[in-house]
């Protein structure tokens, strides 16, 4: 369910508190777990609205009809099989474990990382960066807040490039990105591109056309 958590929140976000919008957001996402499980004609009594207006928000969440939606919906630990990807949510290993043994493990990762990390790429970034005019960052779920975080530290050094939390139009920037863009990924498994074309979840899917963008 992270593609429609995240495209749920997006809405509860960018909507008025007073909207249908923002009210069909907030119900659907206090019952995330349930709602692969429930009929179109209970979601719509949930939300005190009609089914029309639950299928036509549907539609704008990307979605092409109920069944695609309900399929979305639908929660499993490490849905995608990311092998990266941590299973267990960070309140349950706390719960579970010394408060310090967590900070422990991030330190252990940045170091791993900082022991990793390829100095030359770096400098082919920097380089890059500064040549491109057109550039854009982007990251799904938790990877895109590194992307936000990226954009705004550019952009005190007037450096100013594209990202955005809706991963529409992530992609919509993306098939129509050219040789004179420049395209930084933040991704935890480096399979950012091929989650994209093969996650059911994501309709009227098509690959990124020719010529291609110069990718980090």
């Amino acid at each position: 369910m992270g593609i429609l958590y995240n495209r749920l929140l997006i809405t509860l976000n960018d909507s008025d508190p007073d909207s249908t919008d923002y009210h069909i957001a907030l119900v659907m996402l206090q019952r995330m777990t349930s709602l692969s499980s429930l009929s179109i004609q209970e979601l719509a009594r949930l939300c005190n609205v009609s089914k029309s207006t639950i299928s036509k928000f549907i539609r704008v969440l990307g979605y092409e009809d109920f069944a695609d939606f309900r399929n979305a919906a639908v929660f499993r630990d490490n849905k995608y099989d990311n092998p990266f990807n941590f299973v267990h949510d960070v309140l349950g290993f706390l719960k579970n474990n010394p408060g310090d043994s967590y900070l422990l493990t991030l330190l252990r990762d940045m170091q791993e990382s900082y022991a990793s990390l390829d100095w030359t790429m770096v400098d082919r970034l920097v380089v890059d960066l500064a040549s491109h005019e057109r550039v854009g960052a982007f990251g799904m779920m938790f990877s895109e807040s590194a992307a936000l975080d990226f954009q705004i530290k550019l952009g005190y050094s007037g450096k100013f490039i594209i990202t955005n939390l809706n991963d529409r139009k992530q992609m919509h920037f993306l098939r129509h990105a050219d040789e004179n863009t420049l395209v930084i990924i933040f991704s935890d498994s480096g399979d950012y591109i091929n989650r994209y074309s093969n996650i059911q979840d994501f309709i009227r899917k098509t690959t990124l056309t020719t010529p291609k963008p110069k990718w980090f």
